[in-house]
């Protein structure tokens, strides 16, 4: 059963047109959580999966963070926007274009690998400290560096004679709006988002989230999108270890000398059953990335 002073995941759906600070709030006050962190935002407007760490899980937000997402949702083509999406007023370009002739197989190629985008003004991107979207809403203009994101697959249909959907795995850093906006680009005739569902974020899915109404409805129900630490980390190399292997690596003492057959990358320490450490092995070099119990 779940414990406000507890250490999981929880996977949460958030609906549109709410903020993932919003989403968070809402969930600590419904849970009474004393400690707890999203691993990674949504845009307002978008729905779908937000990771929220709680008690101790938040020592690991980075591995969740890291991992690669699945998007789905539509573009409407023959506009622009200060957002990428229908956030901001909408502007006709004026262009036209016939759906039925453009070559969605040669985009869905352009697009896909390494691909070089730049995010939207209207973004959590920090600079010098400051959101991105922050500046843009005080009249500014944000210079934002270009980054490089991979895009592992994209799906792209044609679903009106305005309209686009896509289904999209990438890389974290990816901004949907941004593929949207060259995309629209690309064909010459502008486009924006109009939706997006976020399906996936790593192992953490739609089919075991739970919505905030839900949990409002009845707190019990937060059982479906929760994922204990130990589960989560099994993926990784797991190792049991005694009580004085535990207590020498609680000290901080040189995990080297413990002799422990660690594996390439990061390994998963239990004692007593229960999650301890998360160690990184890095040619014949080793160090504490977590320390999971007080």
């Amino acid at each position: 059963m779940f414990q406000t002073n507890g250490s999981c995941f929880i996977t949460l759906n958030k609906a549109a047109c709410i903020s993932s600070a919003s989403a968070l709030n809402r969930l600590k006050n419904l849970l009474k959580l004393k400690k707890a962190g999203f691993c990674g935002t949504l845009d307002p407007l978008a729905k779908g999966v937000i990771v929220v760490a709680t008690g101790k899980a938040t020592k690991l937000i980075s591995l969740v963070t890291d991992s690669d997402k699945i998007y789905s949702g539509k573009m409407i083509l023959g506009y622009e926007s200060a957002s990428f999406d229908k956030d901001t007023e909408l502007v006709p370009t004026g262009v036209e274009f016939d759906l039925s002739k453009v070559d969605l197989r040669e985009i869905e190629k352009k697009f896909t690998g390494y691909v070089k985008q730049t995010p939207p003004a209207y973004s959590a991107v920090k600079i010098d400290g400051v959101r991105a979207y922050k500046l843009a809403r005080q009249g500014e203009c944000p210079e934002i560096k270009e980054r490089t994101v991979f895009m592992n697959r994209i799906s792209l249909s044609v679903s009106s004679d305005t309209e686009i959907s896509f289904s999209i795995e990438c890389s974290k850093g990816t901004y949907i709006r941004s593929l949207v906006n060259d995309i629209g680009k690309h064909i010459g005739c502008g486009a924006v988002m109009a939706e997006l569902l976020r399906e996936r974020v790593g192992g953490f899915d739609l089919a075991h989230s739970v919505t905030i109404d839900e949990i409002k409805n009845d707190i019990s129900s937060v059982e479906r999108g929760v994922t204990e630490i130990d589960a989560f980390l099994k993926r990784f190399k797991t190792l049991d270890v005694d009580r004085n292997s535990y207590d020498w690596l609680r000290n901080g003492k040189d995990i080297a000398a413990l002799k422990l057959e660690l594996s390439e990358g990061l390994n998963y320490i239990r004692f007593e059953n229960e999650p301890a450490f998360v160690i990184k092995s890095e040619a014949d070099s080793f160090s504490y990335f977590a320390y999971l119990r007080d």
